[in-house]
């Protein structure tokens, strides 16, 4: 009825008894329980607070900003690292700009001591070499770990999926699917940084691979081999050298039959001559027919336009505000 949203409308005319003044209950709300409670909620608020607001245009200034956080524990190392994966999934397109920002900002973070590496000597052994915890290498403990989440939802038993309808199931695996894809993707480009070493990316790729030979579903197939081909396209040349020709070869034999398989069922021809144009890429070298195009600053679209005489109308505004 009358009253916005809590309904109910208005209660009780002009000549209803007095209102009692408001008292406060022993359970009441108190705002301040949802501020930062400590330094790492604080830094990891702050964090995110700079990457919200993080476009092409303002890139130098904002990583300097998060190259320049005041770390004081391995913990905040490790959830700054979690936010920016899941900013790299949550805007894909922008995959790119946030493993280069891993790039700008990975020598000038703080390293930690390993405490977890401090057991005892074993007596007439030299003690083990003390590891840190530096930004890499909490980078490719994320990605291991975000395998193995992907790897414990594929291992789910009959009893625990007991009672999901097929929907659900179908939609859960997605879910899981497109972001085991997308942190695939955002591995490649750090990778094409060298932040991340060659293993990890082979391993990516037999994930793939196993996929595609797995997966009965028809958009599991479409997700896969769109993110194959995009990972060939950006780490194909770097992988494809004289000491892993061998498993760029395998890769390829697999891609081939395949590309075969798919143009033989209906509607599979988008996907055969997807991964035909990456078997392309290869055999020429992997130079690209066409320039790769990834997002653009306003200051580029603009330089484009002029120079094939577009006259640009108002350009909205960057990505993230001012």
């Amino acid at each position: 009825g009358m009253g916005g949203r809590g309904g109910g409308g208005y209660r009780g005319g002009m000549g209803g008894p007095p209102v009692e003044m408001l008292r406060r209950s022993e359970n009441a709300y108190d705002t301040s329980k949802t501020r930062p409670q400590n330094h790492c909620d604080k830094i990891l608020k702050e964090a995110r607070g700079i990457l919200n607001k993080l476009t092409l245009t303002n890139f130098e200034k904002l990583a300097r900003d998060i190259g320049c956080l005041e770390l004081e524990h391995a913990e905040e190392l490790k959830g700054l690292v979690a936010i920016i994966f899941d900013k790299s999934l949550e805007e894909g397109h922008f995959c790119n700009m946030y493993a280069r920002l891993c790039n700008e900002i990975k020598d000038t973070l703080p390293k930690f001591d390993d405490t977890a590496s401090d057991q005892d000597p074993i007596p007439g052994q030299a003690p083990p070499a003390k590891r840190e915890i530096t930004f890499k290498r909490c980078l490719l403990n994320k990605c291991q770990e975000e395998f193995e989440r992907a790897d414990r939802y594929d291992e789910l038993t009959d009893s625990e999926t007991l009672g999901m309808s097929e929907d659900v199931k179908r939609n859960k695996t997605r879910k899981v699917r497109v972001r085991m894809l997308g942190n695939i993707k955002f591995i490649g480009e750090l990778f094409s940084f060298k932040i991340l070493n060659e293993k990890i990316m082979h391993e990516c790729i037999k994930r793939l691979l196993s996929n595609l030979n797995e997966d009965k579903d028809q958009t599991g197939v479409e997700d896969t081999v769109e993110c194959l081909c995009k990972l060939m396209a950006t780490v194909g040349k770097l992988l494809d050298r004289k000491e892993a020709r061998a498993y760029m070869d395998y890769y390829f034999t697999q891609m081939r039959e395949t590309a075969d398989k798919l143009g033989k069922l209906s509607g599979g021809n988008r996907l055969k001559f997807m991964i035909q144009d990456t078997l392309d890429l290869r055999h020429n070298d992997w130079v690209p027919r066409r320039e790769q195009t990834g997002p653009k600053t306003i200051e580029e679209i603009r330089r484009e336009a002029a120079k094939e005489g577009i006259v640009a109308g108002p350009i909205p505004p960057p990505r993230g505000g001012p």
